[in-house]
């Protein structure tokens, strides 16, 4: 066979792979796009069944039944559904969902199938209740997958069974948990509900500084001024982590007797801590402090001058009289600040 004649059949094996490659293409979108058409039909059919029982149609649950065996469609739209309703109307529904099996369809979806339906799952789940359902969420605490098992300690807290806030610290400090967003919205939650119990668990050896921060950042949260004295305490910690959070919960909680702490924070060492300190002073308005953020709009640290900035501009007039002779001083730092503090504020 010539030479010439190879490249041709060469040429012509790869027009007809590249041919049967675009019409699996095609053909693959046209499944995907009627697989997606009949997936929004059937969300449609399940938010018009739920819309029905919230109207008392008689045989609405019918419609439902059909649906029943479907976890992660029933639960994707339950989880979306049962936001919308409280009080005797989500009760009503939830009970009617009980009753066609939806607990049991649920949980066996909860042994399988991919982290997002197991997640959304969890959450369906924690909307039902019932025994079933929370024996399922308790086992699903000893998942192999961290993220299975902060879902599941958040879904039982959501039904009304948070775990102890010493429970919650052992979890992480086991490695069971891991610290994340999830994390430290429960651990705020458990915290606003026994802040002595928070308040205590600060005392244990075991924890890492990022967990004692986190606590006393819940801590923050609580709205409880007995905690006040504590975090005056933590502002001087060791680890500028733990002190970092205590500042920022000083801030939060907005009560006088925090304005030393935050007033010293703002020489600290560490650019972490003169940055909380800032924001602090401006989140609790201290306009005592206005001296000391004048100050912070020369710091070495872009970011403490920054939330300097803002905070002189959250203070209101006194503030912004700071800001403005800042602004005319010929400190090159805090002259750059506090006109950037001035016209993002103005534009705001």
């Amino acid at each position: 066979m010539s030479p010439l004649a190879i490249i041709w059949i060469t040429a012509l094996v790869l027009i007809a792979l590249a041919l049967g490659w675009m019409s699996g293409l095609i053909v693959l979108r046209l499944i995907n796009e009627r697989r997606a058409g009949r997936l929004a039909a059937d969300r449609r059919a399940v938010v018009e069944g739920l819309s029905a029982l919230l109207r008392d149609v008689p045989d609405a649950i019918d419609a439902l039944r059909a649906y029943a065996h479907r976890a992660r469609l029933m639960a994707d739209v339950l989880v979306e559904f049962q936001g919308l309703i409280r009080g005797a109307d989500q009760e009503r529904v939830l009970s009617q969902l009980r009753e066609i099996g939806l607990v049991d369809v649920l949980v066996a979806r909860l042994e399988r199938g991919s982290r997002a339906g197991r997640l959304t799952v969890l959450e369906a789940l924690s909307a039902l209740g019932g025994e079933t359902a929370r024996q399922a969420m308790r086992r699903a605490i000893g998942s192999p997958r961290p993220e299975i098992r902060m879902a599941a300690v958040k879904a039982l807290a959501d039904n009304g069974n948070p775990p102890s806030i010493g429970r919650l610290l052992d979890y992480a400090v086991g490695g069971e948990l891991e610290p994340s967003r999830l994390y430290a919205e429960l651990l705020r939650q458990v915290a606003a509900a026994d802040p002595a119990a928070a308040m205590k668990a600060l005392e244990r050896a075991d924890l890492s500084p990022q967990l004692r921060a986190l606590t006393l950042d819940a801590l923050g949260f609580s709205g409880d001024y007995q905690v006040v004295p504590l975090l005056i305490a933590f502002a001087g910690h060791a680890h500028f982590e733990v002190r970092t959070a205590a500042v920022r919960a000083l801030g939060r909680l907005q009560h006088p007797a925090g304005e030393g702490a935050i007033g010293r924070a703002m020489e600290d060492e560490s650019w972490t801590v003169r940055s909380a300190a800032a924001e602090a002073a401006g989140a609790a308005g201290f306009s005592r402090l206005a001296a000391g953020l004048d100050r912070l709009l020369g710091d070495a640290e872009w970011w403490v001058r920054f939330r300097a900035g803002e905070a002189l501009f959250a203070l209101g007039v006194e503030g912004r009289a700071v800001l403005r002779l800042a602004a005319g001083s010929e400190r090159p730092l805090a002259h750059r600040a506090a006109e950037l503090a001035l016209a993002e504020g103005d534009a705001t």
